[in-house]
């Protein structure tokens, strides 16, 4: 007898159908029942699902977009993955042991085609709900080794308690919602999504990234090295996040403009490019970047090979 979370399944009463009917009608009618769909579940294709916070995660939305395939005019002879030297140390962190064991197929290609050879292997990714993401982002994937949560913006440490805001902290989306994170799958790609303190997520806002010009107390906010104030280049307001985390934030953003093939703006770039020299990857990104594999059966490339910024001459 089957079992549902410890529970027996009743018993399908069709079986008794041959006693009272045509053999070839009673087949016909077990068919139906054997293929017909579990109640609860959604086809692929379901349009308009319901995605708010209350809504039952019955079953997740497919990502339906495409990779793109590399063209055979473009495309040059794959090298011998068993024959591929290591790939040449980063310069902002020669020291750094780069994850390859995933990319040696692209060695040897052009920036171009590593760019579509990462655009491949990030596509297609197994979408989430966003309740269902804001669950695992705040109960399996940010807690340390300890079992903390820490506030990406300001170090501030709480406990998961279960739901998707402990202790007042909630969802940042690094790339915002107004700038095209508003829709799926975007809007639930976990890549992208880190635990804020609710207060410090208002501040930030949608306010794009940058270096500030004020320091400290000179700043209209601040907060335990994160700042919001005007720009050294000339934009304001905008966002800069403390030493610790900057990296963290400059990979989520390279990760999104790739994956959504979405712009990245000039002064904006150059200032994650900066961030993302001055803070490698460490192990707790590392794990992160495993741990959201497991879910979304994708991965963030420029934690396990930094290097591959240097493939693009601008996310644009």
């Amino acid at each position: 007898m089957l079992t549902l979370i410890g529970r027996p399944l009743p018993q399908r009463p069709v079986m008794m159908l041959h006693y009272t009917l045509p053999p070839l009608l009673t087949f016909l009618v077990l068919f139906v029942a054997c293929v017909q769909p579990e109640a609860g579940t959604l086809p692929p294709d379901t349009p308009d699902v319901d995605l708010s916070d209350t809504a039952e995660d019955a079953s997740e939305p497919k990502d339906t977009s495409a990779p793109e395939d590399v063209s055979d005019d473009d495309a040059e002879a794959i090298p011998d993955v068993q024959d591929t030297p290591p790939p040449e140390p980063w310069p902002c962190d020669p020291e750094l042991d780069l994850n390859d064991r995933r990319y040696r197929h692209l060695h040897g290609l052009s920036d171009a085609q590593i760019q579509r050879g990462l655009l491949n292997m990030v596509s297609g990714h197994r979408a989430l709900y966003y309740s269902t993401a804001r669950q695992h982002l705040m109960n399996d994937i940010e807690p340390h080794d300890d079992g903390s949560i820490e506030c990406a913006y300001t170090g501030r440490i709480t406990e998961p308690d279960g739901s998707t805001t402990p202790d007042g902290f909630n969802t940042e989306h690094v790339w915002p919602q107004s700038r095209g994170a508003d829709q799926e799958p975007p809007r639930s790609d976990i890549h992208h999504l880190f635990a804020v303190d609710g207060g410090v997520n208002s501040a930030r806002s949608n306010h794009p990234y940058g270096t500030t010009s004020c320091s400290g107390n000179s700043c209209p906010w601040h907060e335990n090295g994160s700042e919001r104030g005007p720009s050294t280049d000339g934009r304001d307001p905008v966002f800069e996040v403390r030493p610790e985390f900057r990296g963290n934030v400059a990979r989520a953003m390279f990760y999104f403009a790739l994956r959504y093939q979405m712009p990245i703006e000039d002064r904006e770039e150059a200032v994650l490019r900066q961030w993302h020299c001055e803070d490698p990857p460490d192990d707790y990104e590392r794990n992160r970047n495993d741990l959201i594999q497991m879910l979304q059966s994708n991965r963030n490339p420029f934690i396990d090979r930094p290097d591959f910024v240097d493939n693009f001459d601008s996310f644009d």
